[in-house]
């Protein structure tokens, strides 16, 4: 997911935002991980329900601080905050889609498959919704360790996940693969290491420094948007040898 910015005027913990996903300095820590659909920040977890009508508009709701919010997508890709389906909601439950980080995934008209998925931007830092609108495979996320480098790829349907992507609103944002580390030295739990740009081939690589020897490690890139598809975000775990 990677997102045109329809940023909310209040602060993250005052108002959910919903933005098309994005840009990181090497570090992963500045900038927020954007990706091919929407983030919606809450402040703290709700209840969330996901719906699509037959012409193929999706309608996110959840709870924050007590009241109803909604977010509503159209076919060609606008988006905006409140409304309604033109219609009954038409889509499904899909348990037999496998998807890292899904919340929610539910099966629309003509094939397409929505997800909310919840993508945590720093490791300890409050969560986000992402939004997926797509069809077809999910991306694939490869990662390795060779006990001196992390090195892996981004596919999505056959083709590389690298470059640029697209906002909603034309915006053209840098992809990243957001590499963390479990067990560094002198960190508890998950702590994030560097953000990397894949190559044009889709595949990274990098060396471990000391301080980024841990048990474990994974790697997660957020999906780009293609045309009207938003791809969902991915994510690859590993133990180091």
């Amino acid at each position: 997911m990677q997102c045109a910015c329809l940023t909310c005027a209040k602060p993250l913990a005052e108002s959910p935002c919903a933005v098309p996903h994005g840009d990181s300095d090497r570090s992963g820590s500045r900038r927020r991980p954007r990706g091919g659909g929407l983030d919606l920040r809450r402040k703290r977890r709700g209840r969330a329900a996901l719906g699509g009508d037959a012409r193929g508009s999706a309608l996110i709701t959840f709870t924050q601080a007590g009241a109803k919010q909604a977010v509503t997508v159209l076919p060609k890709g606008q988006l905006f905050h409140g409304g309604s389906l033109s219609g009954r909601d038409v889509s499904r439950p899909a348990p037999g889609v496998r998807l890292p980080l899904a919340a929610i995934v539910r099966r629309g008209p003509g094939g397409v498959l929505y997800a909310l998925q919840r993508w945590q931007v720093q490791p300890g830092r409050p969560g986000e919704l992402h939004f997926a609108a797509w069809k077809g495979a999910p991306p694939v996320l490869r990662l390795a360790d060779d006990g001196l480098r992390l090195t892996g790829s981004a596919t999505f349907q056959g083709r590389p996940v690298s470059g640029f992507t697209t906002t909603l609103e034309g915006k053209r944002l840098r992809i990243y693969v957001y590499l963390d580390c479990l067990g560094c030295p002198g960190t508890s739990g998950w702590s994030r290491m560097i953000a990397v740009a894949p190559k044009a081939d889709g595949s990274f690589a990098v060396r471990l420094r000391p301080e980024w020897l841990g048990r474990r490690y994974r790697a997660t890139v957020a999906g780009p948007n293609v045309g009207t598809t938003y791809a969902p975000d991915v994510q690859a775990e590993i133990a180091a040898p």
